[in-house]
């Protein structure tokens, strides 16, 4: 076991401009207004690895380990799994990682965080405060022992400094960009719970295109990209949407609308105030729908 370290070594403290950055809810609306998982996401046995960066929101609980390019993970998170980030890696302060954490590039601890495994950073590491490794470490570049920026704020600055935004019509344009081919980290906004049953958020759920997932999908609506497989159910307190060629392998429930589009197959049951469905996609169960079913048949 390394013992902890102690230095009252600070970094220099970087604050925003007040005239430029907006309000703190405004902020967390930015980066976790909804939960993004990009195409090509794919949940593993032991591990949830994305194609591009990930972005994890403070307080979260992740079951899993975590795979990416850039990973950051906010502050007061719990992750059970290794943490690989393929460029830089950010851990807020007072996290838990019940794993390793592997690093390609250059590393950035925070405050009182625990590793209960190994840490090995391939770059430089700066580390902060009372910071427990109980398997050792392995850094080839320089090391700083001082207390990083907080990762929120990180993520907060650099989005903000690269897009310039300044007016909530903008935020919301850059959350939809999100969602491009080009433009697709993978979000767990702040709260959310992932284990071996379900994903839960409190936002709205976008799933990408060609996906591999399983468990029990809930938050307030959910869109399900092509091609898309979910061994689980989907639940959402107001929609889901259902694109072409997905498959579940569970039950679709919402409080209002449920759309089904062409090629769709779904094992299990369908509910929602209102059903819209393909008439070249399967329901092998029930279909419940208190407000009418749409059966959309193509113009000839």
């Amino acid at each position: 076991m390394v013992p902890e370290v102690q230095t009252g070594m600070q970094e220099k403290d970087v604050l925003p401009d007040e005239n430029t950055v907006p309000e703190h809810a405004q902020q967390e609306r930015l980066v976790f207004k909804g939960c993004i998982l990009p195409d090509r996401t794919e949940l593993q046995e032991r591990i949830l690895k994305a194609p591009g960066d990930v972005i994890v929101g403070e307080h979260s609980r992740i079951e899993y380990g975590i795979s990416g390019y850039d990973v950051f993970i906010a502050e007061s998170c719990y992750l059970k799994g290794d943490v690989i980030a393929e460029g830089d890696l950010r851990i807020g302060n007072f996290c838990d990682i019940d794993g390793n954490l592997v690093c390609d590039c250059d590393a950035f601890i925070g405050e009182g965080v625990t590793i209960r495994g190994r840490l090995s950073v391939t770059g430089n590491l700066d580390i902060g405060d009372n910071v427990m490794i109980e398997k050792g470490f392995d850094a080839r570049g320089i090391i700083e022992v001082r207390n990083p920026m907080p990762v929120i704020l990180y993520i907060l600055l650099y989005v903000l400094t690269m897009l310039r935004i300044d007016h909530e019509e903008e935020i919301d344009q850059f959350i939809e960009n999100l969602t491009a081919e080009d433009a697709n980290p993978l979000i767990l906004p702040s709260r959310s719970h992932l284990d071996e049953f379900q994903l839960l958020v409190q936002t709205p759920i976008i799933i990408g295109s060609s996906c591999r997932l399983h468990g029990l999908i809930r938050g307030d609506k959910a869109t399900i990209g092509d091609n898309t497989t979910l061994f689980g159910s989907i639940r959402a307190r107001d929609s889901v949407s259902v694109s072409r060629g997905a498959i579940i392998h569970g039950n679709v429930e919402a409080e209002n609308d449920v759309v089904i589009e062409e090629n769709v197959r779904i094992l299990g049951n369908v509910e929602g105030h209102r059903v819209t469905m393909d008439e070249d996609a399967t329901v092998e169960g029930v279909i419940k729908s208190s407000g009418g079913l749409t059966i959309q048949r193509k113009k000839i």
